[in-house]
């Protein structure tokens, strides 16, 4: 014969965590229905410069960076350096052969009114923030804009 045994459970602490359930999810269901403006419409500011660069990896292990307009070559980073500027074109030209896109297009860099600068792939559709890698990682690639390449020539990063 079995016995049957009552189990109780606290009502107070099961009514708590269903009132939980039921607030999160209808916060996430006014979230989605509010006309929120998208992330997009909140970062258009004004661009204070930009340029057209194309990247390319030499035979010896080297990163060539050039103006896609000019043909200038903008910085050279020596094989065994700049390990986020390597990382970041491996990311990016990755995400093109996904995409079947083509590998040898430029990219624009552009640095915004506010001071954000980005990294704009129009073959992917990608934009990178660059400052959210941190600001020594952005500087790489703020050295490649045309105001900040005498830095560059003077012992900056490259």
């Amino acid at each position: 014969m079995q016995q049957k045994a009552d189990i109780l459970f606290p009502r107070t602490p099961l009514l708590a965590a269903g009132l939980l359930i039921v607030a999160t999810l209808t916060s996430v269901a006014l979230a989605r229905m509010s006309p929120a403006p998208a992330l997009t419409d909140l970062v258009k500011t004004a661009v204070a410069e930009s340029r057209s660069l194309r990247f390319e990896d030499a035979s010896d292990g080297s990163v060539h960076v050039y103006d896609s307009e000019t043909e200038e070559t903008v910085a050279i980073a020596a094989p065994g350096t700049n390990g986020f500027l390597r990382g970041m074109m491996r990311g990016m030209m990755r995400t093109r052969k996904q995409n079947e896109a083509s590998l040898k297009a430029p990219m624009l860099l552009e640095r915004l009114a506010n001071g954000m600068v980005l990294l704009i792939d129009d073959e992917t559709k990608v934009t990178l923030d660059l400052d959210a890698y941190g600001h020594t990682n952005a500087d790489v690639f703020k050295a490649f804009l045309k105001s900040q390449s005498h830095l560059a020539n003077q012992g900056g990063q490259g």
